[in-house]
């Protein structure tokens, strides 16, 4: 079964590489593999692929102004029978 897909994907090159690095296999495929094709194929539009020597501090403060705001659904609390514990 495929898993959720996203318009935009990261892979941090870094967990690939320890992955790869690690030697696992994992049903006759390495583990690096696995992992770099599982992120690519989930990848609609954008696939950033962050190596080692990009990872720094940011330059400007971080925001969460870009996350897309979504409304909380409503909650309902129903009681349950003794029985049915």
């Amino acid at each position: 079964a495929q898993g959720s897909q996203w318009d935009t994907v990261q892979v941090f090159g870094p967990d690939i590489y320890t992955a790869a690095r690690m030697g696992r296999t994992e049903a006759g495929t390495p583990l690096w593999k696995r992992l770099a094709y599982v992120a690519i194929t989930r990848a609609q539009e954008r696939l950033i692929w962050v190596v080692r020597n990009r990872l720094s501090k940011p330059t400007y403060p971080l925001t969460i102004d870009d996350l897309r705001k979504v409304q909380a659904s409503e909650l309902s609390l129903a009681m349950q029978d003794a029985e049915n514990d």
